[in-house]
């Protein structure tokens, strides 16, 4: 049971967006604690998207990043486990605890910060990596997170409420929690349990960008994972 759960914690990810944003509804909020709320929400709406619906996040970053996409889903840097830790660690570190510490002025900058970071990746980089007009996720990050991080900077920038080392300490902390959630031995250890590596309908779903590689074939990648097994 728990490795069909993992498997598909994208889909869980829709329910903890929507108890979010009732969480925000019913309270009353700072400024601050709002965007951080609101992104909470967003990011497991853009969670969704890249591994949900449409999806296939996961073979496209992995192309763009890597060039090419080992043909034993089994050596994939990411499988299900690692994927749901790392994208679960981010959104605690850079939206939830800034909630805790509001003093920790940059902590609510990393926040929005790191939503520009996705509008360069999914507008930019991953279009360009896969010959795109359009990525998952790309939506969620444009039309979700920038709009809301936004926001909130034409309200605080003439303040003068961040200064440049908020900036860096900001850059910092994202870049210390990317490092855990996607390239540290948790994640690797993560990553060697084989038997949440991703089934054959989750990769499926990049098949529109497969199809534009002509170094690429689906049909050639081989152990994938039965998304029906549980534990």
């Amino acid at each position: 049971m728990m490795t069909r759960i993992i498997r598909h914690w994208y889909e869980i990810a829709v329910f903890i967006a929507a108890a979010v944003a009732m969480i925000l509804a019913m309270g009353t909020w700072t400024l601050e604690q709002r965007v951080l709320l609101i992104g909470l929400a967003l990011i497991h709406v853009h969670f969704f998207e890249e591994f949900g619906f449409p999806g296939g996040f996961i073979w496209g970053g992995l192309k763009v990043e890597l060039h090419h996409v080992d043909a034993d889903v089994r050596k994939w840097p990411l499988n299900q486990l690692s994927s749901w830790w790392g994208n679960e660690w981010f959104a605690v570190a850079v939206y939830l605890l800034p909630l805790f510490t509001p003093r920790w002025h940059w902590a609510v900058l990393a926040a929005v910060v790191f939503a520009y970071l996705e509008f360069v990746m999914h507008v930019i980089v991953f279009n360009l990596g896969l010959h795109s007009w359009y990525n998952p996720g790309l939506v969620s990050a444009v039309g979700g997170l920038t709009v809301v991080s936004t926001w909130y900077l034409m309200q605080v920038v003439p303040t003068h409420y961040f200064n440049w080392l908020d900036l860096l300490m900001a850059l910092a902390w994202i870049g210390i929690n990317y490092w855990l959630a996607f390239k540290s031995p948790i994640c690797r250890m993560l990553t060697a349990q084989t038997r949440y590596r991703f089934s054959k309908q989750d990769i499926q779903k990049a098949q529109r960008y497969i199809d534009r590689f002509p170094d690429e074939d689906f049909n050639q990648l081989h152990h994938f994972a039965n998304s029906q097994e549980g534990d």
